[in-house]
């Protein structure tokens, strides 16, 4: 079982080094290559790895074919099981790499993603929603509506960035690799993943190893292209964007924005003393139902008290949301498609 992980640089890019350690540091269990491309390497991004030149394989290219081709070629030229995308601005980290391949052992995910941190380890981004006008979001980023614990568990998302991404290099080269439209970069990633959707296949967010993202800061060059490419993929998905959430200059409701290729949402309502025994044995139960099926939403509702947290992470990689509120009957949920009462 191998894995090949790929970096693309373009330019200055003094943050290499840094990803290179980190991927040497935190390679694991599975046998793993690593990949740079350089396009091309005026900056010398070889000879600036130092010591770690020798650990990775380097592509040069004479042009800036973009993110997408770049990676294209990487893809082309490797033969692994498994291939990783990972920026040259990404820290990955312990223990990073087992649970997102794990992941693709469901035949129907296509992409498996972590959560991303900035550089402050605050939560920047637990999958990213796709609009009906085109436009992105990253749930749990700074405009989301919603806390950390609404959007840290594991779930199908509609996309992710492509800091991160963990494919099997079968289904990347069946789904065509990224679309050569989108260069030199952005949404590339989105189209890749409306790609698979379109075929029945699914991206997965894998809460447990969250990994580092120093993102580049925004200019009007960067936003310029992110518009141009934008417009490709509003042409290119205008028959099925439609079908997705749309956005209000009012804002949105989080919890249907995330849920809305959800069929089933089921609630566990907790009626019992909070951190008690039984509470536990609810959210066993609750996490069982919710690992059946990724694509469902199982949400269990108890009282606030110090054990939730516990609760939350324990069980967080099964797909389980877990909300604590002040008073579990007096709650509105509606927004449910069955509600089941227990700890009674």
């Amino acid at each position: 079982m191998g894995v090949t992980c790929i970096t693309v640089a373009y330019g200055p890019t003094p943050s290499l080094p840094r990803t290179v350690e980190a991927l040497v540091r935190h390679a694991g269990d599975a046998a793993q290559d690593i990949v740079v491309v350089t396009q091309p390497d005026t900056e010398g991004c070889r000879e600036g790895m130092g010591h770690l030149a020798d650990r990775v394989r380097h592509i040069g290219l004479n042009e800036n074919l973009g993110f997408g081709p770049a990676n294209n070629v990487a893809v082309e030229e490797c033969d692994s099981e498994y291939v990783a995308f990972v920026n040259p601005d990404l820290v990955v980290t312990e223990g990073w790499l087992t649970p997102l391949l794990r992941a693709l052992d469901d035949p129907v995910v296509a992409i498996a993603v972590p959560p991303l941190l900035d550089g402050e380890g605050r939560l920047a981004e637990a999958g990213q929603v796709i609009f009906s006008d085109g436009g992105t979001e990253a749930m749990g980023g700074s405009h989301w509506p919603d806390g950390y614990d609404s959007v840290m568990f594991g779930r199908d998302v509609d996309y992710a960035s492509a800091a991160c991404w963990v494919m099997r290099r079968e289904t990347f080269l069946s789904l065509g690799g990224f679309d050569a439209r989108y260069a030199p970069a952005y949404f590339e990633d989105s189209d890749l993943a409306m790609t698979a959707w379109s075929r029945g296949l699914v991206t997965r967010l894998v809460v447990d190893r969250p990994v580092v993202h120093h993102h580049v800061a925004a200019s009007e060059q960067r936003n310029s292209l992110a518009r141009a490419s934008r417009a490709a993929f509003e042409q290119k998905w205008a028959g099925l964007l439609p079908r997705q959430p749309e956005r209000s200059p009012r804002g949105f409701d989080g919890r249907a924005v995330r849920d809305h290729r959800a069929v089933r949402r089921v609630v566990h309502l907790f009626e019992g003393v909070a951190d008690s025994p039984q509470m536990a044995l609810a959210a066993e139960a609750a996490a069982a139902e919710a690992s059946k099926d990724p694509r469902d939403r199982v949400t269990l509702v108890v009282p606030c008290g110090p054990t939730v947290g516990g609760l939350r992470r324990r069980h967080r990689s099964s797909g389980l949301e877990v909300l604590a509120v002040e008073s579990v009957r007096r709650l509105d949920v509606s927004w449910a498609t069955e509600v089941r009462n227990v700890g009674r």
